[in-house]
């Protein structure tokens, strides 16, 4: 029956995502919205969870850069965001994640795309690991948005220390994991796409850990990290006649096993101030709220309610984002001014 379902969640995406292609050259939005609808209700009655090697985050639709480097500098500017992650607060041992990535525009012997930078540190009871790629992304007009076609490399540096005590005396442990400090650095290579509209919609597939590179250390059987396959949707739709607007997100990933979604629908009052809930399946319900301060900066929080049995031994989980969005055309552009006194 799992097998059924898996292979149900690959043809209902080929079939959502081609359907994706012939918007690109498609001027109708609402055609889009009604697509990004249906792939929202086909990851809710196919969907199924597992646990992820990679980190995870609630504030994926801010956190494009980490998942996909097709966006790498997507952006108006230069953009910069930061998150941190407290997992499972009051749980010992329980995962820390703190995410850094920035982003820029270049055009490079006339060709235009970007450049970005991203580093994480994540650490979850006996092991740290610290992660570290450049990208780069190849921006090409497409209808009426624009294609990012991307590129990462980078290094992740596995930091276990196994030493534990066990619950009886005599109790020889795990034979899988060191009882001594281990480190291992993998080169670790990822490739994505991104398409955008601006301030609309935005469609993206990736693949991290492409080489999938082996972790395993001294004295313990090799394993490595597997490849993981991420697809993203969003899109904006102003309500009429009003300030708000609604702004649904559906973000998947895939591990080779199984697949974990999550959903969100949000909605920003005034360009300033965001308000939305979030949904990931079987795991955890989250509000978060936000508020875009004064010469680009944004704020936002979550806090995450665990579905799982894990609610009885934690205090649910944090998130905090910050981010930074420096436009270098309003910078760049020459204003000009006139006095009353020379008319």
């Amino acid at each position: 029956m799992k097998k059924q379902f898996f292979y149900k969640n690959i043809l209902c995406t080929i079939m959502v995502f081609s359907k994706k292609i012939t918007y690109f050259v498609s001027t109708d939005l609402k055609v889009a919205m009604r697509k990004t609808i249906f792939l929202l209700f086909f990851i809710i009655l196919f969907g199924s969870v597992s646990a992820q090697q990679d980190p995870q985050f609630a504030h994926n639709m801010y956190n494009h850069l980490y998942t996909n480097p097709g966006y790498t500098g997507m952006g108006e500017g230069i953009d910069m965001y930061v998150i941190n992650r407290q997992q499972w607060v009051g749980f010992e041992g329980a995962p820390l994640t703190t995410l850094a990535g920035v982003s820029s525009k270049v055009k490079i012997l006339g060709v235009k795309g970007g450049i970005g930078l991203v580093i994480s540190d994540d650490r979850f009871e006996f092991e740290k690991d610290f992660q570290a790629k450049l990208s780069y992304s190849y921006h090409k007009n497409l209808g009426i948005g624009n294609l990012g076609i991307g590129f990462s490399a980078g290094i992740i540096n596995f930091d276990l220390n196994g030493t534990w005590n066990p619950p009886e005396t005599s109790a020889a442990g795990d034979d899988y994991i060191p009882q001594d400090a281990g480190q291992k650095i993998v080169l670790d290579l990822n490739f994505g796409l991104f398409y955008q509209i601006k301030d609309k919609f935005y469609l993206g597939v990736s693949s991290s850990h492409l080489n999938q590179p082996e972790i395993g250390y001294p004295n313990v059987t090799a394993s490595f990290l597997r490849r993981h396959y991420f697809a993203t949707v969003g899109y904006s739709k102003r309500l009429l006649n009003s300030p708000i607007e609604m702004q649904p997100s559906v973000f998947v990933k895939y591990d080779g096993t199984k697949i974990q979604y999550s959903g969100n629908i949000s909605a920003l009052y005034n360009k300033k101030i965001w308000l939305g809930v979030s949904y990931r399946n079987q795991d955890a319900i989250y509000p978060m709220f936000g508020v875009n301060l004064a010469n680009g900066l944004k704020v936002g929080y979550t806090y995450e309610l665990s579905l799982s049995k894990m609610i009885t031994v934690s205090k649910g989980t944090h998130e905090v984002f910050l981010g930074y969005s420096l436009d270098l055309g309003k910078i760049n552009k020459n204003y000009k001014y006139k006095s009353i006194l020379y008319l």
